[in-house]
């Protein structure tokens, strides 16, 4: 049987911990050739590291209590327009999902919470060839809005609203403040 592992882990970060391999050690190349610059396969490579160095999801909060996020694309602007309070009728579990864009709860440097979605209507971006074969893109005249539930938790020093297509980052307000309304989720 054929081994495609293409990463190893040192021996000695294989000990310490999968917290610690993930936020200190960086991982090595299997392979001990390198490719030159410029070429296919260190664009891959590039590639590769950059996703290397995103954290996993943590694992998800558990709570009763809930913000939702009112957030609206407008033209290849995103903008908060304002934040709810949720009280559910029971703790539950934060969903997970995937999505071009992140809410991003960090305590200092890591990361406790991460709730991704996609804007309605906003396609995975550009055709590649930019002919008529392409799928047609909204992205910019596009107006539209999402409601992104997110767990209040006490913990956290610092959220932030990440665009992952194009590794755009916004400061958002931590704790939030509540809107006047109140949103009863029962």
């Amino acid at each position: 049987m054929e081994r495609t592992q293409a990463y190893r882990i040192p021996w000695s970060v294989a000990f310490a911990g999968v917290g610690f391999a993930y936020a200190f050690c960086p991982l090595t190349s299997a392979t001990a050739a390198s490719p030159a610059k410029g070429d296919a396969a260190s664009e891959s490579a590039k590639a590769d590291s950059a996703a290397l160095r995103i954290p996993p999801d943590p694992s998800p909060m558990f709570d009763k209590s809930q913000w939702i996020f009112d957030l609206r694309w407008d033209r290849g602007d995103v903008f908060l327009l304002g934040v709810h309070p949720l009280a559910l009728p029971a703790p539950q579990l934060t969903p997970r999902a995937m999505g071009r864009f992140a809410l991003e709860l960090r305590e200092g440097p890591t990361l406790i919470e991460r709730v991704r979605f996609d804007f309605p209507l906003l396609g995975a971006g550009e055709a590649l060839d930019g002919g008529w074969s392409g799928q047609p893109s909204l992205e910019k005249k596009l107006v539209t809005r999402i409601g992104v539930m997110f767990p209040a938790s006490k913990r956290g020093t610092a959220l932030s609203l990440w665009d992952r297509a194009t590794d755009r980052r916004w400061p958002l307000p931590w704790p939030p403040q509540a809107d006047t309304q109140k949103v009863d989720g029962g």
